[in-house]
């Protein structure tokens, strides 16, 4: 069984574009992702309530929420792959997340460059940890 396998829970999303970081779901996002043991992932990120997001940097999480869903899997030399395969926040969608290994088993950073120069930070923690 993989270690991914499971739930784990949000504790950062930011994004940076053109030099300057926003949190999109502001400071305290909230969100789950789940792995299944036959490669699919889904996650759904969300604003704290307290917290407007974003609408300028990041105009489709204008409603606090953001999800995407698709497949997992683990490349020869160690790294974890999210494929986005669909998501409502359409830049997403055939996106390619890539899980930085150096982190402790308990906890997770995914990263994506976009296009456009940004970079997308999703870090995330194991939800029985």
């Amino acid at each position: 069984m993989d270690s991914l396998v499971g739930a784990w829970v949000l504790e950062d999303f930011s994004l940076t574009r053109e030099g300057t970081v926003v949190h999109p779901l502001g400071k305290r996002p909230s969100g789950m992702l789940l792995y299944t043991a036959d490669g699919w992932m889904s996650a759904l990120l969300t604003a704290h309530p307290d917290e407007a997001p974003v609408a300028s940097l990041f105009e489709e999480t204008a409603s606090g929420t953001v999800a995407y869903a698709g497949r997992w899997k683990r490349e020869a030399d160690g790294p974890v792959m999210h494929l986005v395969q669909t998501s409502h926040y359409t830049p997403w969608a055939g996106t390619a997340l890539v899980r930085d290994v150096r982190l402790s088993p308990g906890r997770l950073e995914l990263t994506a460059a976009g296009a456009d120069e940004s970079l997308t930070r999703l870090c995330w923690r194991r939800a029985d940890a």
